[in-house]
């Protein structure tokens, strides 16, 4: 693997949320191109790194994104996206300890804002940004009576721990997903007085957004950007905030790797995506491979075996590194 991207340091001003619009973006969708598989977007906890902490993701996902660029033509070039719920500090870091050895192209960040990695810094997508932060700062401000009303029943009923985030006005980290499944219950029935606001919950982790803004309607956005359309996408996730872009609306190929949720992998089959046996980031290159072989293309590099993950295990290991990911506590 070529080591032009290093490792990057990154800090919250290099984060530019209203970076000016760039006249040049690619809003044509080419007539043909070299590769099936144009854009791909990844979540990253669960999907391309482990749950358990510093364990370095599967070399070989970055040597698929690397070969794919290789033969990415000038005009129709191959673009990754992190497709994710944390915050840029909180992934620049996660990446840089996990020995990433290349940057992704774009970034979606706390599942709703759209930036463009360049020379380590993360330049935001203008418009889309800024409608955003709009729309979250109207109905959080609204919505005041709610989160009284979730923070007295969290505090009262429960022994969920109300977690800090600056993107919802609540974020909490329940005990078992049975309390979970309890706090949800108690916020699904107040919602509809609250039109637009909806529950993101990753296993045991909660928290709050605007219904228009998440992993599906953001990677939308980003291909009228790039000029991909969801035939030349892959998308791949292993939990529940990724269901909205686990769709072909969003993107042709469809991959969970192993160790994802049974829902995930169900909804990723119904849809003739590929459910992996290999977990994590093997698993996303395992899918991908698959998904170029069915449809009667050359994938990137000689496929890998298999070794099938128990649906027990993966189960079990999504719920112990569940959450919505930049909500980890510290």
């Amino acid at each position: 693997m070529a080591s032009g991207l290093l490792y990057w340091h990154a800090s919250p001003e290099q984060v530019e949320p209203f970076f000016a619009p760039n006249p040049n973006r690619m809003t044509d969708t080419p007539a043909s191109f070299l590769q099936p598989v144009r854009l791909v977007s990844t979540d990253l906890d669960g999907t391309l790194i482990d749950f358990r902490p510093n364990i370095p993701a599967d070399a070989v996902f970055f040597d698929r994104i690397e070969t794919a660029r290789s033969r990415a033509r000038g005009g129709e070039p191959f673009l990754w996206t992190m497709n994710t719920g944390r915050w840029w500090q909180s992934l620049s870091v996660e990446m840089m300890v996990r020995n990433f050895p290349l940057m992704p192209d774009w970034v979606i960040l706390t599942e709703r804002e759209i930036y463009r990695i360049h020379n380590g810094r993360a330049l935001g997508e203008y418009g889309w940004n800024r409608r955003c932060a709009e729309v979250h700062r109207e109905l959080f401000a609204s919505a005041e009576p709610f989160w009284k009303e979730l923070r007295d029943f969290i505090e009262s009923q429960t022994g969920a721990e109300l977690l800090p985030d600056p993107g919802s006005p609540v974020a909490l980290r329940s005990r078992t997903d049975h309390e979970a499944d309890r706090i949800s219950q108690f916020a699904e029935t107040r919602l509809a007085a609250w039109p637009g606001l909806s529950i993101v919950r990753n296993g045991v982790y909660m928290r709050f957004c605007h219904s228009d803004y998440d992993k599906g309607s953001c990677l939308r956005y980003l291909q009228e950007i790039v000029g991909v359309p969801p035939s030349a996408t892959l998308a791949a996730g292993d939990h529940y905030n990724d269901l909205p872009m686990l769709t072909r609306r969003s993107a042709h190929w469809l991959v969970c790797p192993g160790n994802a949720i049974e829902p995930v992998r169900s909804v990723v089959l119904a849809q003739g995506g590929y459910t992996a046996g290999l977990p994590f980031a093997s698993g996303v290159v395992e899918g991908w491979d698959a998904l170029l072989v069915q449809a009667g293309a050359e994938p990137l590099a000689p496929v890998p075996a298999s070794v099938p993950v128990a649906e027990e295990e993966a189960i079990a290991a999504a719920a112990t590194g569940a959450g919505v990911e930049g909500a980890d506590p510290e």
